[in-house]
């Protein structure tokens, strides 16, 4: 596959290359962050590294322009900004993984195939429904009686996998596996964000107070398992 790759360190720019290039991919380097989003916006890539702290514009600049111009590119950030703060604000902006430097390359090329597959365009309807809500998921938004509310890339993937097993448990390894394609220790945090996110966004959606032990919110916490979401 095509991968651009926008990085200012030269230096890592060439390993992630070479490394890129060994495994049968085509490479593209920019080191500025301007030129990049041009880049990316213009070009077919199956997927983009994106570095944070770049000359002429920073990453979470070209991150969130290539998704306002509904730019559909895979995007993994590749950075030693490590704060959570950061990090959630890019998923919310659309980011399809980060990885934090040093790094070990066998497990970027991994990521990096990994965003690349979901990426691809998929040949399941565009919606799905359970408890009322409908999700679009060409819109990427959620819908319940006529009112409807968008969604991040993350909060739409991990409502689609609850709403998918509806009234069953799903573990919190497995919705760690299908917004960020893997589990580690440092997804756990932004999993129980994003949970709380979405329930936020459900109660505003279905304008429901949880004031009562009878109003429950749509998505149940099971100790020690994982996460229902209940079809009520």
């Amino acid at each position: 596959m095509n991968v651009l790759v926008i990085e200012d360190d030269k230096r890592i720019a060439a390993l992630v290359e070479r490394a890129l290039i060994e495994a049968g991919h085509g490479v593209s380097l920019c080191h500025n962050g301007r030129e990049g989003a041009e880049m990316l916006l213009k070009g077919k890539y199956e997927a983009a590294l994106l570095d944070v702290l770049l000359p002429g514009m920073d990453g979470f600049e070209v991150l969130e322009m290539a998704r306002t111009r509904h730019c559909r590119t895979p995007i993994l950030m590749l950075t030693a900004v490590d704060s959570v703060p950061k990090i959630v604000e890019a998923f919310d902006l659309g980011v399809d993984d980060y990885i934090v430097k040093p790094f070990i390359l066998e497990i970027l090329l991994a990521r990096v195939a990994a965003i690349a597959r979901r990426g691809k365009p998929s040949q399941e309807t565009n919606l799905v429904s359970a408890g009322g809500i409908t999700l679009d998921r060409g819109r990427r938004i959620a819908s319940y009686e006529g009112r409807a509310a968008p969604l991040t890339k993350k909060q739409f993937e991990l409502l689609e996998m609850l709403m998918r097993r509806a009234d069953l448990i799903t573990s919190r390894e497995d919705l760690m596996e299908a917004a960020w394609g893997y589990v580690s220790e440092d997804k756990k945090n932004a999993l129980d964000v994003y949970i709380h996110g979405l329930r936020t966004k459900l109660d505003e959606l279905t304008q429901v107070e949880l004031k009562t032990d009878s109003n429950k919110p749509m998505i149940r916490t099971v100790h020690g398992e994982g996460y229902m979401f209940v079809a009520v």
